[in-house]
């Protein structure tokens, strides 16, 4: 493990290819988000799923792989950290995450069992949206180091 760079090296290890370890929160991050993962654009239920898949492979050696909450979507965004997304726009994610993301991130809280919470990467934002709608939609992957 080492620290990804001199602008906050006290903040994030990176692991290897693959994750990134958050000292901060003591949470364990995909490098990459499900649109770099598959290439598709997914919803909320989507993604959801795709987590279940990567668990039951134990992807990269855990099986507790999940959707985060608001607040550890919101911990990684960091407004002197620019990013790009897949866009090629500016986002405020630390630049040990992958560039080229999909900057609205899915997360796990619902309501009312038809709309999630994203979060923007660009802005910092929070919004409602419907768990079937796609547009745009990704998430990046998160588990607790103590779960497995």
């Amino acid at each position: 493990m080492t620290s990804p760079d001199d602008s906050n090296p006290q903040r994030f290890i990176d692991c290897d290819e693959d994750t990134v370890f958050d000292i901060k929160t003591r949470l364990m991050w995909f490098k990459k988000d499900t649109w770099q993962l598959s290439g598709k654009w997914l919803n909320w239920v989507q993604c959801r799923d795709f987590a279940e898949e990567q668990n039951k492979k134990r992807t990269l050696g855990f099986s507790n792989w999940r959707i985060p909450t608001t607040a550890e979507a919101k911990s990684i965004y960091e407004k002197t950290e620019a990013n790009k997304d897949h866009m090629g726009q500016v986002a405020w994610l630390h630049k040990v995450f992958n560039p080229g993301f999909g900057f609205m991130c899915w997360t796990s809280d619902v309501r009312n069992k038809i709309q999630a919470v994203r979060f923007s990467y660009r802005k910092g934002g929070t919004m409602y949206d419907d768990v079937y709608r796609t547009s745009r939609g990704s998430t990046r992957f998160v588990r607790n180091l103590k779960d497995d």
